[in-house]
């Protein structure tokens, strides 16, 4: 069977930007699609590179090749993540080609038609459609930027630089004065507070998804300065909740925001 390199890289090529993107819709934050694009493109070098090196002949070589390329792959389009994460991206992604794969082979054989490569880009292309209009999880490119706002927060004259994810999920609030908290990674905050005095924790009662309910500890710090707009605004003492787990698994933001903080700028 003759093979043309060039129709099997761009079908590649495109098969692996279909499922990456496929899966980047379930992701709950941003992903550059440069990252996607050279993820796809450096998954189709090196199906090219498999193929013509011979390695699919002896599955003791190949298998490890595939295993090694397909986590190269998931890590150039995703990014840093906790172990947790990535083993998850990884399934995704696994059980995305699969199911994509073998629809568009069974789609081929039922209904007899020829040129299979054509066949692969246009069914890929119209799966990838169909996801992003039907999976409720699936969000614009241009919305999850406008989430995402460079931050600074101070304390006991020291200040820390970072990014904020303005969350319409977060509802804490202090619930005496009922101003709203945002939400600290454990090691964010802790880079602030360490050599210094030791703040007033109070405790706040949350909820969340998978825990019916819990206590964060929280304290008032001197200031967070947002940049929204490309100004930055300032929130004289808010209250900091700090949480234990990661709040962003790839460390893309260190600080959950609470809605009413973006709001209370106006």
């Amino acid at each position: 069977m003759k093979i043309y390199l060039d129709m099997f890289f761009l079908v590649n090529w495109g098969m692996n930007f279909v499922v990456l993107m496929i899966e980047s819709f379930f992701q709950s934050r941003r992903i550059r699609l440069w990252h996607i694009l050279s993820a796809a493109a450096a998954g189709a070098v090196l199906s090219t590179v498999f193929l013509i090196s011979g390695l699919h002949r002896y599955w003791f070589l190949g298998l490890p090749f595939y295993a090694l390329g397909s986590a190269g792959i998931v890590r150039l389009a995703f990014g840093r993540t906790t172990p947790g994460a990535y083993v998850r991206n990884m399934v995704v992604f696994y059980l995305s080609a699969f199911l994509l794969a073998g629809l568009l082979v069974q789609l081929q054989s039922v209904l007899g038609i020829q040129g299979e490569s054509v066949l692969l880009l246009a069914g890929a292309g119209t799966a990838l459609v169909l996801v992003y209009r039907l999976v409720p999880f699936g969000r614009r490119w241009q919305e999850r930027e406008r989430q995402y706002f460079p931050i600074c927060l101070s304390y006991g004259g020291r200040r820390m630089q970072g990014n904020g994810l303005m969350d319409t999920g977060n509802h804490l609030t202090e619930p005496f004065s009922h101003r709203p908290v945002a939400i600290g990674g454990k090691e964010f905050v802790r880079k602030l507070l360490d050599a210094g005095d030791t703040p007033v924790f109070r405790y706040i009662p949350y909820h969340s998804v998978g825990t019916e309910s819990g206590m964060l500890p929280a304290f008032q710090a001197e200031a967070l300065d947002v940049k929204e707009g490309g100004k930055w605004r300032r929130q004289e003492k808010p209250w900091i909740a700090i949480s234990d787990s990661y709040v962003s698994a790839d460390g893309e933001y260190e600080l959950i925001l609470h809605p009413d903080m973006l709001i209370k700028y106006e």
